[in-house]
């Protein structure tokens, strides 16, 4: 096989790592959006976001006025929607529920 035809092959696989099992995308919507997404072992960012990760992974999410929540995401979903509960006002702020930064 001519040498450019393997170099757009390896491009095309590579493009998907699906294919050979590496790692995953997941992108992850909250209801509302604009919440902290922390995956351990990986990062953090703002929703809506995408995260690429090979293995499964424990997820916090956490805003201002709703109830954090704590997931487990596996490899292989393509979209995670999460609908975050309002939680009460109050003036004392809950440590336990809010993620380490």
């Amino acid at each position: 096989m001519p040498l450019r035809k393997l170099s757009v092959l390896a491009l095309l696989l590579s493009a998907c790592e699906s294919v050979g099992g590496g790692s995953r995308t997941t992108e992850i919507i909250t209801e509302p959006a604009g919440a902290l997404v922390r995956v351990e072992g990986y990062g953090e960012c703002l929703s809506p976001c995408t995260v690429a990760f090979d293995q499964p992974r424990t997820i916090t999410i956490a805003k201002e006025g709703f109830r954090a929540q704590r997931l487990e995401l596996k490899p292989g979903r393509s979209r995670l929607i999460v609908k975050l509960e309002l939680v009460a006002p109050n003036t004392v702020v809950e440590e336990s529920e809010l993620p380490k930064l």
